[in-house]
Protein backbone atom coordinates (compact mmCIF):
# COMPACT_ATOMS: atom_id res chain seq x y z
CA UNK A 1 0.00 0.00 0.00
CA UNK A 2 2.91 2.59 0.37
CA UNK A 3 3.37 2.11 -2.95
CA UNK A 4 0.56 3.38 -4.44
CA UNK A 5 0.25 5.89 -2.03
CA UNK A 6 3.52 7.22 -3.36
CA UNK A 7 2.01 7.30 -6.82
CA UNK A 8 0.73 10.81 -8.39
CA UNK A 9 -3.14 10.83 -8.57
CA UNK A 10 -3.30 11.90 -11.97
CA UNK A 11 -0.57 11.87 -14.75
CA UNK A 12 -0.64 14.51 -17.81
CA UNK A 13 1.54 12.83 -20.77
CA UNK A 14 1.26 12.80 -24.81
CA UNK A 15 -2.21 14.74 -24.95
CA UNK A 16 -3.49 12.28 -22.03
CA UNK A 17 -4.78 12.63 -18.71
CA UNK A 18 -4.54 9.79 -16.58
CA UNK A 19 -6.78 9.27 -13.20
CA UNK A 20 -8.27 6.15 -11.55
CA UNK A 21 -12.19 7.46 -11.09
CA UNK A 22 -12.34 11.07 -12.60
CA UNK A 23 -10.69 14.49 -13.23
CA UNK A 24 -12.18 16.11 -10.59
CA UNK A 25 -11.70 13.19 -7.58
CA UNK A 26 -9.03 11.24 -9.20
CA UNK A 27 -8.94 8.29 -6.79
CA UNK A 28 -12.82 8.07 -5.90
CA UNK A 29 -15.60 9.54 -8.58
CA UNK A 30 -17.37 7.36 -10.41
CA UNK A 31 -17.87 8.74 -13.63
CA UNK A 32 -21.36 6.93 -15.13
CA UNK A 33 -23.73 9.75 -16.36
CA UNK A 34 -23.41 12.14 -18.32
CA UNK A 35 -23.86 15.06 -15.51
CA UNK A 36 -20.83 13.34 -14.04
CA UNK A 37 -19.09 13.52 -17.10
CA UNK A 38 -19.96 17.22 -17.92
CA UNK A 39 -18.36 18.63 -14.19
CA UNK A 40 -15.30 16.74 -15.12
CA UNK A 41 -14.22 17.84 -18.66
CA UNK A 42 -13.12 21.34 -16.64
CA UNK A 43 -11.04 19.73 -14.55
CA UNK A 44 -8.22 18.02 -17.00
CA UNK A 45 -6.31 20.39 -19.48
CA UNK A 46 -5.59 17.68 -22.50
CA UNK A 47 -7.21 16.89 -25.26
CA UNK A 48 -8.23 13.16 -23.88
CA UNK A 49 -8.73 11.86 -20.56
CA UNK A 50 -8.40 7.82 -19.39
CA UNK A 51 -10.31 7.00 -16.41
CA UNK A 52 -11.24 3.70 -14.75
CA UNK A 53 -13.38 2.49 -11.40
CA UNK A 54 -15.72 1.97 -12.69
CA UNK A 55 -15.30 -1.19 -14.56
CA UNK A 56 -17.65 -0.84 -17.45
CA UNK A 57 -16.44 0.93 -21.09
CA UNK A 58 -17.62 4.32 -21.53
CA UNK A 59 -16.74 6.76 -23.74
CA UNK A 60 -17.50 10.75 -23.55
CA UNK A 61 -16.96 14.03 -25.77
CA UNK A 62 -17.68 17.58 -25.22
CA UNK A 63 -18.56 19.90 -28.50
CA UNK A 64 -18.98 23.80 -27.15
CA UNK A 65 -21.00 23.23 -24.40
CA UNK A 66 -22.56 19.66 -25.06
CA UNK A 67 -21.38 16.63 -23.69
CA UNK A 68 -22.57 13.38 -25.09
CA UNK A 69 -22.12 9.81 -24.81
CA UNK A 70 -19.69 7.98 -27.28
CA UNK A 71 -20.44 4.29 -28.37
CA UNK A 72 -17.68 2.10 -27.12
CA UNK A 73 -17.81 -1.35 -29.48
CA UNK A 74 -15.34 -4.32 -29.63
CA UNK A 75 -13.11 -3.57 -32.13
CA UNK A 76 -14.31 -1.19 -34.07
CA UNK A 77 -11.84 1.54 -33.77
CA UNK A 78 -12.83 5.18 -31.92
CA UNK A 79 -11.04 7.85 -34.28
CA UNK A 80 -9.56 10.53 -31.14
CA UNK A 81 -9.34 14.05 -33.59
CA UNK A 82 -9.71 17.16 -32.02
CA UNK A 83 -12.51 16.77 -29.60
CA UNK A 84 -12.31 16.40 -26.16
CA UNK A 85 -13.04 12.95 -24.65
CA UNK A 86 -13.07 10.94 -21.39
CA UNK A 87 -12.69 7.13 -22.24
CA UNK A 88 -12.89 4.42 -20.02
CA UNK A 89 -11.17 1.10 -21.56
CA UNK A 90 -13.14 -1.30 -18.75
CA UNK A 91 -11.65 -3.84 -16.17
CA UNK A 92 -9.19 -6.62 -16.88
CA UNK A 93 -10.66 -7.90 -13.68
CA UNK A 94 -14.32 -7.23 -11.79
CA UNK A 95 -16.13 -6.10 -14.99
CA UNK A 96 -19.62 -4.55 -14.36
CA UNK A 97 -21.03 -4.55 -17.43
CA UNK A 98 -22.90 -7.89 -17.47
CA UNK A 99 -19.29 -9.09 -19.57
CA UNK A 100 -17.46 -11.41 -17.74
CA UNK A 101 -14.26 -11.10 -20.55
CA UNK A 102 -11.44 -9.24 -19.25
CA UNK A 103 -12.04 -5.40 -21.16
CA UNK A 104 -9.26 -3.06 -22.06
CA UNK A 105 -8.57 -0.87 -24.98
CA UNK A 106 -5.04 0.36 -27.28
CA UNK A 107 -4.77 3.40 -28.61
CA UNK A 108 -2.59 3.83 -31.79
CA UNK A 109 -1.09 6.69 -31.99
CA UNK A 110 0.29 6.69 -34.70
CA UNK A 111 -3.24 7.07 -36.58
CA UNK A 112 -5.41 8.18 -33.57
CA UNK A 113 -7.24 5.62 -33.09
CA UNK A 114 -8.65 3.87 -29.38
CA UNK A 115 -9.90 0.43 -30.10
CA UNK A 116 -11.74 -1.92 -27.30
CA UNK A 117 -11.07 -5.18 -27.33
CA UNK A 118 -12.52 -8.00 -24.79
CA UNK A 119 -10.66 -11.26 -23.75
CA UNK A 120 -11.80 -14.61 -21.91
CA UNK A 121 -9.93 -15.66 -19.12
CA UNK A 122 -9.85 -18.68 -16.85
CA UNK A 123 -12.70 -17.42 -14.14
CA UNK A 124 -12.63 -20.24 -12.43
CA UNK A 125 -9.10 -19.81 -11.53
CA UNK A 126 -9.23 -16.82 -10.76
CA UNK A 127 -12.25 -17.05 -8.30
CA UNK A 128 -10.50 -19.96 -6.42
CA UNK A 129 -7.65 -17.10 -5.73
CA UNK A 130 -10.08 -15.07 -4.38
CA UNK A 131 -11.36 -17.24 -2.15
CA UNK A 132 -8.38 -18.94 -0.92
CA UNK A 133 -6.98 -15.37 -0.11
CA UNK A 134 -9.73 -15.06 1.95
CA UNK A 135 -11.36 -12.07 0.08
CA UNK A 136 -15.07 -11.31 0.04
CA UNK A 137 -17.10 -14.50 -1.65
CA UNK A 138 -19.03 -11.12 -3.33
CA UNK A 139 -15.62 -10.83 -5.59
CA UNK A 140 -15.35 -14.09 -6.24
CA UNK A 141 -18.61 -14.43 -7.08
CA UNK A 142 -19.46 -11.60 -9.50
CA UNK A 143 -17.02 -12.53 -11.77
CA UNK A 144 -18.96 -15.40 -14.36
CA UNK A 145 -22.08 -12.82 -14.44
CA UNK A 146 -19.48 -9.92 -14.92
CA UNK A 147 -22.19 -7.50 -12.88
Amino acid sequence: MIFLSGLPSKIEKDGFALVHGSPRQPSWEYVLSLSIARENFTCFTTLFCLTGHTHVPAAYMRKSSTVSAVTLSENVGLALGDIPMMLNPGSVGQPCDSDPRASYAIYDSQVGIFRLHRVPYNIAFVRDRICGYGLPVRLASRLEPGV
